[in-house]
């Protein structure tokens, strides 16, 4: 039944937007008072006020309850006809120009928690507090991180090289210290999800580390964020939203309108707990999603983050509509946007992809962000290429740029089982006796001017399959992997000369092999399955060039798309 008022509802909100009706989803409505073909059908049952520093009353600022969307009247009034008895959420979209207030633990609070009370009485009134921001609200810095996901110390699977809770630990001291170098302009945080591993105990460490970074981090839910005791998808989430409020929401900063969604929908495995999924959206986050873009112009900048990517994924399949949820639905919707940028993690992997001018889905870029704590069951320094590390966005009014950022801290201890540890032969820094990555070529410490990983001749095999196979490296080749690698970077050169981009399906990471195959060879097992085993990484940021000396150097260059250019030189 649920699921039909979702669907009727959905009918309803599309049959607003017709040839009659201008102001349909994405037509660029956003002014106050032009509610876009919203109108109570039944009695109101929300309302308030959303003012902007002091008794400032803020015009066209949306409102939702989950599922309908209006916009604030010139006096910043609201009012919902909602079905409270489904309500979890009001939400205010911030508006640009402003922030929300935090709470104890510099969390944004964005919304009002329907209470039982109000429930009862059929009837919410609540008003928004909102803070204008007194420096250049278009000038700020994102910094974007994805699957955390610590487990307990204790727990099997967090004992084979490296704790989780201490990479976490690790994790947050780095975005700490980036936020708190910049001086000039505001910072932000987006989190991609799986922030916990289905153990709901660990929210309280995650929060606590999101307390100490000293700005407002927005946070997705991720499959592992549920909890596998509940019933049912809905349930699921439960602590999460005790935390963090809603699970998908929007904002806006600076000319970008955020959008956060919750595209994974639970449901229980063989054994009765809630840790399998489908794809995409359920019914009632599409209709959401339409009636909020609703009041976004077309002409708007969207960053779309949600945990599991929602387009291109890196072993270059797209997100079926027959195997994802209203997949058709949110393509046809976005792709009216002039730009996009669709931000997910999920798959530890770093993948950027930018659909071709002749594609009906050529505005909207794909960025895949890897494990920000590393390789998942040894929680080791590389994830599938990418070392530990996150994302750093700087964005000026309509300029969006990026750039990877390793974390530089790996300070607790060795855990594992094994002695030695790993070599480390591909990894090209060590930590000194405080922690910090120092580079094994010049001693300075790890920064964001490595963006690439340079392997000399005789170290890389041509496929995957030759490695497993037993043949010999090549000798007359050297390999880079450029860890952000997009279609608009110019392509790395070798010396000079250009290099060739090995296709996805020989590409892996030497320095992943290295890790997982030292960890396989000495029998580490998870659950009895060859977890550890070495596997193909789909790579799209491989390239190799032809080198004929046995002995010498060589330098590799890379420029990105913003023109910044980054070298390497290596000596054999």
């Amino acid at each position: 039944m649920k699921r039909l008022f979702y669907a009727l509802v959905a009918l309803l909100a599309l049959a607003a937007c017709t040839p009659d009706n201008p102001d349909g989803p994405g037509s660029g409505g956003g002014q106050g008072g032009n509610n876009n073909g919203y109108k109570p059908t039944g009695p109101i049952t929300v309302k308030g006020v959303v003012y902007g520093g002091g008794s400032k009353a803020l015009e066209g600022v949306v409102i939702s309850d989950g599922l309908l969307c209006v916009q604030t009247d010139k006096n910043g009034r609201f009012e919902l006809d909602s079905d409270l008895s489904r309500t979890t959420f009001i939400t205010v979209s911030i508006p640009s120009g402003y922030t929300a207030p935090v709470n104890e633990n510099g969390l944004p609070v964005f919304f009002h928690r329907v209470t039982d009370a109000e429930r009862a009485a059929n009837m919410v009134s609540h008003s928004f507090d909102l803070y204008p921001i007194t420096n250049n609200a278009e000038r700020y810095t994102l910094i974007v991180g994805a699957d955390p996901q610590p487990r307990a110390k204790s727990a099997s699977s967090d004992r084979n090289a490296y704790h989780s809770l201490d990479m976490c630990e690790d994790l947050y001291r780095d975005m700490r210290e980036s936020a708190s170098s910049i001086k000039d302009r505001n910072v932000y945080g987006l989190m991609l999800g799986d922030i916990v591993h289905e153990n709901m105990s660990l929210y309280t460490n995650y929060v606590a580390g999101v307390k100490s970074l000293g700005f407002p981090m927005f946070n997705v839910l991720g499959n592992h964020d549920n909890d596998p005791k509940a019933a049912d998808d809905s349930a699921g989430r439960h602590v999460f939203e005790q935390h963090f409020g809603p699970t998908y929401y929007s904002f806006n900063i600076g000319k970008q309108h955020y959008i956060v969604l919750d595209n994974l929908v639970m449901k229980k495995n063989a054994s009765g707990e809630l840790k399998e999924y489908d794809q995409g959206l359920t019914d009632e986050i599409w209709t959401w999603l339409q009636n909020d873009l609703r009041y976004v112009d077309r002409s708007t900048t969207l960053m779309v983050a949600a945990h599991s990517p929602m387009f291109m994924q890196e072993n270059m399949s797209e997100r079926s509509a027959t195997t994802s949820n209203h997949r058709s639905d949110y393509a046809a919707l976005l792709s009216k946007y002039a730009t996009v940028h669709a931000w997910a993690g999920h798959s530890h992997t770093t993948f950027n992809y930018v659909y071709p001018e002749s594609h009906t889905l050529k505005n909207i870029e794909v960025h895949t962000v890897a494990r920000a704590t590393g390789d998942l069951w040894t929680n080791e320094y590389v994830a599938k290429g990418t070392p530990r590390g996150y994302t750093i966005v700087e964005v000026d009014g309509d300029k969006i740029t990026w750039k990877f950022k390793p974390t530089i801290y790996q300070t607790s201890g060795f855990t594992g089982k094994t002695s030695p540890q790993p070599d480390y032969k591909y990894r090209d820094w060590n930590y000194d006796d405080n922690g910090v990555a120092k580079l094994k070529s010049s001693g300075e410490t790890l920064s964001d001017s490595y963006q690439m990983k340079v392997y000399k001749p005789g170290e890389y095999h041509k496929s995957f399959t030759d490695l497993q196979d037993g043949k010999a490296a090549d000798s007359k080749y050297v390999y880079v992997d450029v860890f952000l690698w997009d279609d608009k970077w110019q392509t790395p050169k070798y010396n000079g000369v250009t290099m060739s981009k090995v296709g996805y399906k020989d590409a892996y990471s030497l320095a992943s092999y290295e890790i997982k195959h030292f960890y396989w060879s000495n029998g580490y097992t998870l659950k009895g399955k060859d977890d550890y085993a070495p596997e193909d990484d789909n790579l799209h940021t491989l390239f190799r060039a032809y080198e004929s000396k046995s002995s010498g150097t060589g330098t590799v260059s890379v420029t990105d798309r913003f023109g910044n250019t980054y070298s390497s030189t290596i000596a054999w």
